[in-house]
């Protein structure tokens, strides 16, 4: 009897084998062919690739779910629906240009496309969070808001350790309320305490400096009410005075001209390192030790070396004229109304007592200083406009629009979607202000993954977000893709993280110090090349036959030489350029804010200078040289065919069609260099280029 029941059991078993086995395989085949937006990422896929622990995996997969229930159920209400799918060749181009500020290279665009793995989508944007192309996009971006320059017109003070601060802050990925709570309750000078740079940037602004701080982290707009009481909204000219208070105990020593006559930058007090590195420079062993490091004879090259020493000690001054600075909190200084003042609720020349404009009242303490209070008020993680302020603002980065219009004048009331807008911010509260774990959500929503509507959508209009709305590339982005067309990895070309004076205890210390200081590094010989060239010697379009030292690793920036060729430029990475660029460069013609005002910072519409730049200034003229890293790709191929794929994929991130494979051929089989510079050229100029699909 068990011999019969186990034999009817087997025959069962294999026959549910037979059936299940197929079924499996055509439900599991059903489900990688879904869209990517209806796949749920695997969470070891995830885990993987980054740090996040698996709780907030799972808040930031809720959280995009959150966001397609809201925008699905508004396109419904309003007889609306998605835009088309983006396949992988939109959706690689689309990705890398948001998240790193640049286009994929040919051979990313061929490995993402061609790969099989049903989670690919996923996986680079873990992969492209993670890249220092993330934190030099982020940078750009964080920059042009906080109005950052490496030069300001005061004593010629340089933001560049300002500047070090936020990238390293990006790349460690520290919270966003705690960037903004170190920077407006930062005390000291620019090296020891480079968070201060944000005052510095407004040295002598204080009214200045409270309006523009509203409108970057708190959406609202109260510069009229700094003559008199808003005509149109709320503010009155005691609130914005009231706010402005909290500034008023902030000193800046060495700004006036007086102090800084007295202040000189070698009377700044030297820690003990520093008095070291001091006493090292301004003697005749550095020059030896310099020497030395250069490989060469000090008696032989005396004169050269002397030069060079020179030329770094004047950069050791220079760096010590920035500390001059100091940043600190007077408890005894107070802010006044102005003597003409004209309304009844205060006194004309009378002290203003600080109070908070927005939000939960918040009593203020005699025994903090002000700064800390106002710091704390702003950053604070349950502080609802902090949260929607840049909730929106990131929203408007990815999708061409915020869900709230202006990004530094929100009204609520008058949002198309104030469902959305309260997402989003209680999204960014739930992520602790993770920028990369709010990034992430965008990106992997539905909209997101859509095509962009290429109609004309002005502000005044309801925009639903069927997908992101066409935008152009920003000035960053189109000469960020220009240099990675030009060179092999322009993110290995940067400059210093952030330059210190403390730890500099030995020779060899010193000497790494100030050969960082002056972008010194390890050179060696290269003939007809595109090569990188500090901020004086600029980089130029080697001829043939020209020699030129360039460094080999190029850690940080560089100091070459070069022939007498009369145009030059810096191929890095836009975060690594001058901020901003000078007038006339290429940044500036395709509209790189000049980090004066926060409203409208960056221009994105064409002009004449951009269309003769594009026609023959130089970054076209370097793309287009036979060194360019894109015309070598070009030129190594044999097949025209060939040859065409490599310019449109490196280019447009996609691959021809028939019709142009056709009118390609022939062109491209003659192996003309002038041919293969024309196709270069053609591309650069289309609008398939500048604008984000």
């Amino acid at each position: 009897m068990f011999i019969k029941e186990l034999k009817q059991w087997v025959r069962l078993s294999f026959r549910t084998l037979f059936f299940a086995v197929p079924l499996i395989l055509a439900v599991t085949t059903f489900a990688n062919s879904l869209p990517f937006y209806k796949q749920a990422p695997a969470r070891t896929a995830l885990e993987s690739s980054t740090s996040w622990s698996p709780q907030k995996i799972a808040l930031m997969q809720e959280s995009v779910n959150r966001i397609n229930r809201l925008i699905e159920r508004t396109l419904a209400e309003n007889g609306k629906s998605y835009n088309v799918l983006l396949n992988d060749h939109v959706f690689i181009r689309r990705v890398y240009v948001d998240l790193t500020g640049t286009i994929p290279t040919y051979e990313q665009v061929q490995s993402f496309v061609s790969s099989r793995d049903p989670y690919k989508r996923h996986r680079i944007v873990n992969q492209l969070l993670t890249t220092e192309g993330y934190v030099s996009h982020n940078y750009n971006y964080f920059a042009d808001m906080l109005r950052i320059k490496s030069n300001l017109p005061d004593g010629n003070l340089r933001l560049d350790p300002f500047a070090s601060w936020l990238k390293k802050s990006i790349r460690v990925n520290r919270p966003y309320n705690r960037i903004v709570y170190d920077m407006i309750s930062a005390t000291g000078r620019i090296q020891e305490n480079p968070a201060v740079g944000y005052h510095l940037r407004d040295i002598g602004m204080k009214l200045d400096h409270t309006s523009f701080m509203t409108k970057i982290f708190l959406a609202k707009d109260i510069t009229c009410a700094q003559c008199h009481d808003h005509p149109f909204e709320e503010w009155t000219q005691k609130d914005f005075y009231s706010l402005a208070a909290f500034l008023g105990e902030m000193e800046i020593k060495g700004t006036s001209k007086a102090s800084r006559k007295k202040v000189k930058p070698m009377n700044v007090s030297y820690t003990p390192a520093q008095r070291k590195l001091h006493r090292f420079l301004m003697s005749w062993g550095f020059e030896v030790a310099l020497a030395e490091r250069e490989g060469v004879s000090y008696t032989r090259e005396k004169a050269k070396v002397q030069k060079q020493a020179r030329e770094l000690r004047q950069n050791f001054v220079n760096l010590m004229n920035d500390n001059r600075y100091n940043v600190r909190d007077n408890r005894t200084a107070v802010l006044k109304y102005p003597d003409d003042y004209q309304y009844e609720d205060a006194i004309p020349g009378g002290v203003v007592k600080p109070r908070v404009l927005l939000g939960t009242p918040t009593r203020i303490s005699h025994s903090r200083p002000k700064r800390e209070q106002l710091a704390h008020w702003i950053a604070n993680p349950d502080n609802r406009w902090f949260a929607l302020t840049i909730a929106n603002r990131m929203w408007a980065r990815f999708f061409g629009r915020g869900v709230a219009e202006p990004l530094h004048n929100v009204v609520v009331e008058d949002t198309v979607d104030p469902n959305l807008l309260q997402a989003i911010t209680e999204i960014m509260q739930n992520l602790d202000y993770d920028l990369k774990a709010f990034s992430w959500v965008l990106v992997n929503t539905q909209a997101y993954n859509r095509l962009a509507t290429q109609v004309n959508v002005p502000l005044k209009e309801d925009y639903f977000f069927p997908g992101p709305l066409l935008r152009r590339m920003s000035a960053e982005q189109v000469w960020d893709s220009f240099v990675t067309l030009m060179v092999e990895n322009p993110l290995r070309y940067r400059t210093s993280s952030g330059l210190t004076l403390t730890n500099v205890n030995s020779k060899e210390n010193a000497l790494n110090f100030v050969e960082s200081l002056a972008g010194m590094s390890g050179r060696r010989k290269k003939k007809g090349q595109l090569v990188l060239l500090d901020s004086e010697t600029g980089l130029t379009v080697l001829r043939d036959n020209q020699s030129v030292e360039s460094s080999a690793e190029a850690p940080s920036s560089q100091r070459v030489t070069t022939g007498s060729g009369k145009k030059k430029l810096i191929l890095a990475r836009a975060s690594e350029l001058e901020q901003p660029a000078p007038p006339g460069h290429f940044l500036r013609k395709f509209g790189q804010s000049e980090r004066t005002f926060v409203v409208g910072a960056s221009n994105l519409t064409g002009s004449v200078p951009q269309v003769m730049e594009l026609m023959n200034g130089f970054a076209t003229e370097a793309l287009t040289h036979p060194d360019s890293l894109i015309f070598r790709k070009m030129k190594n191929e044999a097949d025209p065919a060939k040859r065409a794929e490599v310019v449109f994929l490196s280019i447009l991130s996609r691959a021809t069609t028939k019709s142009e494979r056709k009118l390609l051929l022939d062109q491209l089989s003659r192996g003309d260099d002038k041919d293969m510079a024309d196709l270069i050229w053609a591309l650069l100029t289309t609008p398939e280029f500048f604008f984000i699909k």
